[in-house]
């Protein structure tokens, strides 16, 4: 086999196999970080404690993520794995309780994303001195959405006195440019997640219809229009990460790009290899003119 077959020693699908997986093992590994992440930030958000009212709200990133890559995976084995004439009884029931479970999860992280930001919402100007004057009444300094800092007399110069502000729930300080700085991100996590939500609408119908044999080559184009319209909207949010400074922001979302550009690389071999009966036909009466 020649150089241009082969790349030390594996075939190009083989590569693009191992490519592909080393992804979703990047995404896995983020969602080991945003778990951390969390999990020390929950100790300000929720002084009290995080009960099960509030779990989904406290790890709404790593609820998020997880739910994503096990769906991520069903859609993997539907689209890829699982030859067609074994998707059907228990295997096609058991993938769709997986993926409704999965749908729920997202659908709660979404509302934790949303409660995330109104949280953020709620810092008030503070009057009553300088951070420096504020060390040992107030706990801590707002440094990210999930990252918080003891605020010390080593620390307390760091921000704006002349422009703080306070959250009563975090006993946290910020200043005004980091207060716009969580606002936007927070904000851009509402608009990504919603984002999400609506292209994996849209891909479940396309895999619901193509399973039927009824995506059609005009329904597989609209779809397409759609998706790339929210594509568009993810690349922004990830380019505006980027912008912001925020690594692990963009990082993550690049990483579920690339994914899901395998998922829809997947599918689009599918419904080549199965075209719907009305494509099949006229691809036939085309084969006979």
């Amino acid at each position: 086999m020649t150089a241009e077959r082969r790349i030390l020693g594996l075939k190009p699908e083989t590569l693009f196999q191992v490519f592909k997986y080393t992804i979703y093992t990047l995404i896995f590994i983020n969602l080991v970080y945003f778990m951390r992440e969390e999990y020390i930030a929950a100790a300000v958000r929720f002084p009290d404690g995080v009960g099960i009212g509030i779990l989904v709200d406290a790890f709404s990133q790593s609820t998020d993520s997880f739910a994503w890559l096990v769906l991520l995976l069903t859609f993997e084995l539907e689209t890829y794995i699982i030859p067609d004439e074994k998707l059907k009884g228990p295997v096609k029931w058991g993938l769709n309780l997986v993926a409704g479970v999965c749908y729920v999860l997202i659908t709660q992280a979404l509302l934790g994303y949303i409660n995330h930001m109104n949280e953020v919402m709620n810092f008030m100007p503070y009057a009553a001195g300088t951070a420096c004057e504020a060390v040992g009444t107030v706990s801590s300094l707002a440094l990210d959405l999930y990252e918080f800092v003891e605020l010390t007399a080593e620390n307390c110069g760091s921000i704006d006195s002349s422009t703080l502000f306070f959250h009563a729930d975090y006993n946290a300080l910020t200043d005004k440019e980091n207060l716009l700085y969580l606002e936007e991100l927070a904000v851009t996590d509402v608009i990504n997640a919603s984002t999400w939500l609506l292209i994996v609408l849209v891909l479940w119908v396309d895999i619901f219809l193509q399973l039927r044999g009824e995506l059609t080559e005009r329904l597989y184009k609209w779809n397409g229009i759609l998706k790339a319209v929210l594509y568009l909207t993810l690349i922004a949010c990830c380019t505006y990460w980027a912008f912001l400074g925020d690594f692990m922001g963009f990082w993550d979302a690049f990483l579920w790009i690339l994914a899901f550009f395998f998922i829809e690389l997947n599918l689009f071999k599918w419904h080549e290899a199965h075209p719907a009966d009305e494509d099949e036909e006229a691809h036939n009466k085309g084969e006979a003119a």
